[in-house]
Parts: C-alpha cells; structure tokens; sequence
C-alpha cells in the first residue's frame, strides 16, 4: 500500500520537484555545501516525507546560508534540475 503523499516513480518525483521549485517551495540555486549522512526524520522538501533513520539524508547550505534537507535519492533529482535552469 503507498502511503499518501509518496512518490513511486521517477517521472512523479521529477514532475513534484520541479513543480515545487516553480512554486518556490524548493530553492532554484544549488549548495555551497553538501553533508551526508543517516536520516534524522525530519521531512524531505521535496517529498514531504520523512526521511528515516535507515535513509541516506542530505543537507545542504544554500548561498544564503538556510539548510536544504532531502532524501539521497530527491537531493540528485534536485540538484540536476537546479543546474539545468
């Protein structure tokens, strides 16, 4: 059973991620740094769920110095995205 809210395929998680860039809800600039690490349980930004401590977790400080958090997984959707635009 999916849980609400999670994204299964690529093409859905792409299409999410580049929605919430486009709304401002995922920065259109890339890190200046990058920390990974297991997960905490706070949520992705990009898909809004939790990110586990069985996860990979990734933050990064954005130029303005606020942390972006996200899953391994959504953080190279992003990031390729973001180097794209």
């Amino acid at each position: 059973m999916e849980r609400e809210g999670h994204v299964s395929q690529p093409d859905d998680l792409l299409e999410r991620i580049r929605h919430r860039i486009l709304a401002g809800h995922l920065p259109k600039e890339g890190c200046l740094a990058t920390w990974y690490g297991k997960g905490t349980g706070l949520r992705c930004m990009a898909c809004d769920q939790a990110i586990t401590r069985a996860e990979v977790e990734v933050e990064c400080d954005l130029p303005d110095g606020s942390p972006v958090r996200l899953h391994s997984r959504c953080y190279d959707v992003w990031s390729r995205e973001v180097s794209t635009t």
